[in-house]
């Protein structure tokens, strides 16, 4: 469910700057070196990922010393003492030229110099062209968008995590009291958190599993059910998700049964004693092509219907029977 943002620079580089390319030197380690790290910021304000950082000395025309930029934007290193011009490069920049950089960087000996390449800033903001201030404009919409998105994912995330964990720990609970703290609990998040993103099947299956936790049977094969219908409805079903919904609608079938089966009132004590019972009836019997007609027929109505698609199922007591196209493919 976690949904990821990657966003790259996505606008025409104001101002490329010719270069001239040089050896990269190695990186000294004597007294006389300083370090330098930071991150490369892009103009919609999110962290640049790839490309390269460069110290000059003649104000970006030959490029001394290099250091890579990483995913999250990072770049660091070491350099003689001196003052330089930092120059960026993304992984495509044309060759003898640069995206960005910063003059008069002071590096001294044995500190540690901390210097972003903010690409947001208003002075280079101000040499893009009117067309990439619009794009820049409708890429920070977009990005605020995603960045809200996220935010919503990360609490289900966490909230699936504080589910799985109360489920578990209600499962092994000896006590009425805690098992119905655990899975109170869980079911309440799901509850709120189903309404939030109502097309995520893994919360209803989640919900249903607490639901089944506190025997509200009915709820929860209404929950598993809402389950599979998101994944049926899909463009591309998720199969562990499918048969996670199927395993836990057959772990419930024996909630149901005990729910569904009304208790009996006791039986008056006859005034006389009753006729002999008729001879046994043969007892019905199943065979692969029956209708649903000519099986409730013989054993009566089923304690559930699951219907999934082409395929129905019937549970009875001790007996789960299978049709394809409403007839018998399947009997258990």
């Amino acid at each position: 469910m976690k949904r990821t943002l990657s966003l790259s620079l996505g606008l025409a580089a104001a101002g490329l700057l010719a270069l001239v390319s040089a050896p990269v030197h190695a990186q000294t380690s004597d007294a006389n070196a300083g370090n330098i790290h930071g991150r490369v910021i892009n103009p919609t304000g999110q962290p640049q990922n790839g490309g390269t950082v460069s110290l000059s000395t003649d104000g970006g025309v030959t490029l001394e010393y290099t250091f890579n930029v990483d995913d999250s934007g990072n770049y660091g290193g070491e350099a003689p003492q001196g003052t330089y011009t930092v120059v960026y490069r993304a992984a495509d920049t044309p060759a003898g030229k640069m995206i960005d950089s910063i003059r008069g960087v002071e590096i001294v000996a044995g500190q540690d110099l901390s210097q972003n390449i903010d690409m947001s800033r208003q002075e280079y903001i101000d040499k893009m062209s009117p067309g990439e201030k619009r794009q820049l404009e409708e890429l920070k919409k977009t990005n605020a968008a995603a960045l809200k998105a996220n935010e919503i994912i990360d609490v289900l995330n966490a909230d699936l995590k504080t589910c799985n964990q109360d489920i578990k720990d209600g499962d092994s609970a000896l006590d009425a009291e805690t098992k119905a703290a655990k899975y109170g609990g869980c079911e309440t998040l799901m509850l709120s958190d189903t309404q939030i993103k109502p097309d995520a099947s893994i919360l209803w299956i989640i919900l249903g599993k607490a639901q089944a936790g506190m025997m509200k049977c009915t709820d929860a094969e209404s929950s598993l059910n809402r389950a599979l219908e998101l994944e049926n409805a899909a463009p591309h079903p998720n199969v562990q998700i499918r048969n996670l919904a199927n395993s836990e609608l057959d772990k419930i079938h024996a909630c149901t049964s005990v729910s569904a089966a009304p208790a009996l009132p006791p039986a008056p004590m006859p005034a006389i004693a009753p006729p002999p019972p008729p001879p046994d009836a043969p007892p019905p019997t199943i065979a692969l092509g029956q209708t649903m007609d000519q099986v409730t027929a013989g054993f009566g109505q089923p304690l559930k219907v699951a219907k999934l698609g082409a395929k129905t199922i019937f549970y009875y007591k001790d007996m789960k029977v299978t049709f394809i196209n409403g007839k018998v493919s399947n009997v258990e």
